[in-house]
């Protein structure tokens, strides 16, 4: 398997690594501004807290800029420390997760991002974000428009993931929160390999994982576990998959037919792969043809291990059409507070003015950190 970790970023990333840690037995790391959200985590999970330069920090608030300014003022003390530099150096894939709506994550994940990938060259870095669902407030709205904003315009060539809330809005908030967690880590689990059982026939190896979520662009992972053959009845796997793609916590594809990167896992009966394709036309005529697939197929030695199949997408593109539904919350709002802005796309949006009006509402593998410009890469982030 991938030697896999999370640092998580803010609160939501706190509660995803610590799911993590409790289920995958990974290393995690917990990074927040508030020492308050910091002290509901696992002790046994090393915690970081961003301060001022004086040492001084009481969470971010849902600012994005302050939270950015916590950052700048601890990175160096962050980064030097003996026991960071050990987590991150012995991985080969690091996942920084984050909410897109709030303060401490949704400012600093995309910067951190940033600076590892600079300092780390062997270290595939993946940013996860989880989008708000559509009745938040303006600043989540605000915040997360700002984040994708810095995802798609400042970041070259990144590797990321991003689920949304929204998609699961019909529950309690507590519930959801927890299944869309639940579904970013049983996701992870699956790109470190775990599936990826020793068969004589096609097979992904660490290698060729590593490379299929190192596309630049947007992955999704779509899960089918415990395929039954009574299932399969009405539909067929393609079709299953095709419902997944719509239904999971990934935040909806751009239907732009654009993809880089197919892979199947399979681990099926002989009697449940006697009816599937791994080619998976079906499935491609929804998503797109990919530049490059990549397929392991292991049939189950045991009559009672599940028949599962994963679908794991890279170099998916720009989710123009989730911005166009924030872009329409955001009007719908500044509509309702008789505010002059009415704007409904990504690049019209104003972005840093409506963030600086809800900011003002809120009163080895080791590469040395001086080779690379972190306050360079702080200027790009704008702080």
């Amino acid at each position: 398997m991938l030697n896999v970790g999370v640092i998580g970023l803010g609160n939501t990333g706190n509660q995803i690594a610590s799911l993590a840690y409790e289920q995958l037995k990974i290393p995690v790391m917990a990074v927040n501004s508030s020492e308050k959200d910091l002290e509901t985590i696992n002790n046994n999970i090393p915690k970081k807290l961003i301060t001022d330069a004086d040492g001084e920090s009481k969470g971010a608030g849902k600012n994005r800029q302050l939270a950015k300014k916590y950052l700048k003022d601890s990175i160096m003390t962050f980064l030097s420390s003996e026991d960071v530099q050990d987590f991150v150096g012995d991985l080969d894939v690091l996942f920084i997760v984050s909410s897109t709506g709030g303060g401490t994550g949704s400012g600093t994940s995309l910067i951190m991002s940033s600076i590892i990938a600079s300092m780390f060259v062997d270290v595939h870095v993946i940013t996860i974000g989880v989008l708000p669902v559509m009745n938040e407030a303006l600043s989540a709205h605000v915040n997360t428009l700002e984040y994708l904003n810095e995802l798609y315009s400042t970041l070259d060539g990144q590797t990321y993931m991003l689920y949304d809330n929204d998609k699961y809005s019909g529950m309690p908030s507590y519930k959801m929160m927890n299944l869309v967690n639940e579904e970013v880590v049983k996701d992870i689990d699956v790109l470190r390999c775990t599936y990826n059982y020793t068969t004589k026939y096609d097979s992904i190896d660490e290698e060729d994982m590593r490379r299929l979520i190192s596309f630049p662009g947007r992955i999704l992972v779509a899960r089918l576990e415990d395929i039954k053959e009574r299932d399969l009845d009405k539909d067929s796997i393609e079709d299953l998959l095709i419902k997944k793609i719509k239904s999971n916590a990934h935040t909806e594809i751009q239907r732009d037919q654009k993809v880089i990167a197919t892979g199947i896992i399979a681990n099926l009966s002989e009697a449940v792969f006697s009816e599937f394709d791994n080619h998976i036309e079906k499935v491609r005529d929804f998503i797109g043809d990919p530049d490059h697939d990549f397929n392991h197929l292991y049939v189950n030695e045991e009559r009672k291990m599940p028949n599962n199949v994963f679908l794991i997408i890279g170099g998916l593109s720009v989710i123009n059409d989730r911005i166009a539904k924030i872009s329409d919350r955001i009007e719908e709002i500044e509509q309702k507070q008789k505010t002059r802005e009415e704007e409904n796309s990504l690049n019209d949006l104003g972005v840093s003015e409506l963030s600086q009006k809800v900011s003002s509402k809120d009163k080895s593998k080791k590469t040395s950190a001086s080779n690379v410009d972190i306050a360079g890469i702080f200027s790009k982030f704008g702080i």
